[in-house]
């Protein structure tokens, strides 16, 4: 059963019990979501508290690099690349390049390099979520998914559209791990039954609770967690949906 919603049952805890208590969070987490190799919630959750608020790199765990959400996103950086739509109300990528000048148009191969910059934002209770998803939402819900591809274009026999080809497409994840105090979330109990036991759990009869992220900026005040910018490391694109070749009018209208 889920505790009631106006209950904070951190409220009278000390910063240190609360401290504790997230760390015991992140343990309960781990054991839960076995099947998620990897999973950064727990990770991020336990920097927080132990990482002085050092910057965190992270090597990116497959269900970030396939998750539908950021797979959702590549595809419109490669829609943005090709100038198929525009990015914030204007027109982006290889097709502008093309009209400005911006790529030499000597000789049958030309070459230039782009990238961009946009939001990625994992669904709230949304019953399709795997659980690989679900770590996401709980690490970072909504975080920043950077690009860089290099391209060539060649001419087409006869034709005035370009030949498009992506010789590299890679990607990195950029967020500030933080908790903002007029928010709050439903997580699991770790003291449920009290498994670590300890000697005062919190809410021993509610396997689940919601804990008010205000409770987060008092462990913080007391020098006893820190937020932190995190980054992942880079990795390739090998979906040829992302980094297949296509084919682009260069005398194409840009309203």
């Amino acid at each position: 059963m889920s505790g009631p919603v106006n209950i904070d049952y951190l409220a009278d805890l000390s910063p240190p019990d609360v401290a504790a208590w997230y760390l015991r969070l992140a343990d309960f987490v781990e054991r839960k979501n076995a099947k998620v190799k990897n999973a950064l919630a727990p990770r991020f959750l336990r920097h927080y508290i132990k990482g002085g608020g050092k910057r965190l790199v992270f090597d990116p765990p497959d269900h970030l690099k396939n998750s539908k959400y950021v797979v959702g996103v590549l595809a419109r950086h490669r829609s943005w690349y090709l100038t198929e739509k525009p990015f914030k109300d204007k027109w982006v990528g290889i097709i502008p390049r093309l009209q400005q000048g911006k790529v030499r148009t000597s000789g049958a191969r030309l070459a230039t390099v782009m990238d961009i910059t946009s939001l990625v934002e994992i669904g709230v209770n949304t019953s399709s979520n795997t659980d690989g998803d679900n770590d996401l939402l709980t690490s970072m819900h909504g975080f920043q998914l950077s690009t860089m591809c290099f391209v060539y274009v060649t001419d087409i026999s006869g034709e005035a559209d370009k030949n498009v080809r992506f010789s590299s497409f890679t990607a990195i994840v950029t967020d500030r791990y933080d908790f903002d105090p007029k928010k709050f979330f439903f997580v699991p109990n770790p003291d449920y039954k009290n498994p670590f036991k300890v000697s005062s759990p919190v809410a021993e009869d509610q396997n689940e609770i919601l804990v008010y992220h205000r409770n987060a900026q008092r462990i913080e005040k007391a020098g006893l967690a820190s937020p932190f910018d995190l980054a992942s490391n880079g990795w390739s694109i090998a979906d040829l949906a992302i980094m297949g070749p296509a084919e682009v009018d260069p005398n194409k209208v840009l309203d």
